[in-house]
């Protein structure tokens, strides 16, 4: 059976007539926070959150493509149950899209962005658990269906060049229901149009946001990153604080001159210097929040200083880091080097190219007695209420050792 998927309340207890059921992807472990950004900016209302998506109801105005956090954004165009394992659920998913208003969904699209009809659509295709057929046939099967609702033509998104169609429907299966989302803007939210220098390592700018969230940094402030890379951090940062100083470091001038090549694109100011990881160019106490990627070996090798003590690099962190200030470092987890040197305040588990790792928030005081300072910004009340709510789904899952 097939539903339209506008999930509102009653008129009588105060439904909003203009708001849409909207489907957010976003990093496995960051569910949560991305919920908190969507009820802090978009006033959304949180329907569920489970396995990398968020369901909520927002007024769909421009702030929707302006999120930070999520991966992806998709209207909810309506979900299809009975659709389980077996091989017989493709054709009862082709069943239940043929049901859905799905032009509908297409022309509300187009009140707030051109579609290039002629590009046609795809579809993507996903689900949890063990099933007896793969992406491919959830694609094909869909959309062949939808081809004969919205009169586009179809294309395997496996065999056209990224941004080749303006329209792209998602199919996400869990437990026996399919839900199908629309994809609100032409392509994935997480591809910044600022980064167009990269290197190895470079860090996933939805991740690089969440990070600049929980650092707590307020207007004023000093921010740094001191293996800045592409400046990922720093911009996502300015992003999100326009009113703060950027000021960046990296071993490699190569990654500095694609940081400043993407800062430039982001229109952000960014102050950049080469200098070693190990002995930072910063006063002690001098910075109000650090962000960090830090080279663990992994898919970027240690350089300098640090190249056979990481340990070296957090020191020097803390060393910088204002009395009151917070560092947010990106890390496989390593607890012992961390309470060896400073307090831990947050440690939160994430999974990004298909490894688990941890966003620690520390504090530069080791004795400090405070919670993070991400919590007296304005996303604060939200990212307490959707941790206590959802804060477990960051967690089932996660490997104690941060294996893959």
């Amino acid at each position: 059976m097939a539903s339209e998927g506008i999930i509102l309340r009653d008129a009588k207890q105060g439904a909003v007539p203009d708001m849409v059921t909207f489907l957010a992807r976003s990093v496995r472990g960051l569910e949560w926070l991305a919920a908190a950004e969507i009820e802090t900016e978009l006033e959304g209302e949180i329907i569920e959150v489970g396995h990398r998506e968020i369901i909520f109801n927002a007024r769909h105005d421009s702030k929707i493509s302006q999120l930070g956090s999520i991966d992806d954004l998709f209207i909810v165009c309506g979900t299809i149950d009975a659709v389980d394992r077996t091989r017989a659920s493709l054709s009862r998913l082709a069943e239940g899209l043929r049901k859905l208003p799905l032009a509908r969904f297409l022309a509300k699209v187009e009140k707030f962005r051109p579609v290039r009809r002629s590009s046609g659509f795809e579809v993507v295709g996903s689900f949890l658990g063990r099933r007896n057929y793969n992406r491919k046939e959830i694609e094909t099967s869909a959309g062949e269906a939808i081809a004969g609702i919205v009169s586009l033509p179809f294309f395997d998104h496996d065999l056209i060049d990224p941004g080749a169609v303006d329209v792209s429907f998602r199919i996400h299966i869990r437990d026996t229901q399919a839900i199908v989302g629309l994809r609100v803007t032409s392509r994935p939210l997480h591809r910044r149009d600022y980064r167009t220098a990269s290197i190895p390592g470079a860090l996933h700018p939805p991740v690089a946001f969440a990070m600049a969230m929980l650092g707590g940094a307020q207007p004023g402030h000093l921010i740094t990153d001191p293996c800045c890379g592409t400046g990922t951090l720093l911009i996502e940062s300015k992003r999100l604080m326009p009113d703060t100083m950027a000021v960046g470091s990296d071993f490699s001038e190569v990654s500095l001159q694609a940081a400043r090549n993407n800062g430039i694109n982001g229109g952000c100011a960014l102050w950049l210097a080469r200098a070693d990881l190990g002995r930072l160019p910063y006063r002690d106490g001098s910075v109000d929040c650090v962000l960090a990627n830090l080279p663990w070996g992994q898919a970027v090798q240690p350089e300098g200083i640090v190249r056979n003590d990481i340990g070296l690099a957090i020191s020097e962190i803390l060393r910088v880091l204002a009395r009151d200030g917070n560092a947010v470092l990106l890390m496989p987890p390593a607890d012992d080097v961390l309470d060896k040197r400073c307090r831990t305040l947050w440690p939160i588990p994430i999974r990004v190219a298909g490894r688990w790792t941890t966003i620690y928030v520390v504090a530069g005081n080791k004795y400090a007695n405070r919670h993070p300072a991400c919590l007296d910004t304005r996303y604060g009340p939200s990212l307490q209420r959707m941790w206590d709510r959802f804060g477990d789904i960051a967690v089932v899952g996660a490997p104690a050792d941060g294996a893959a």
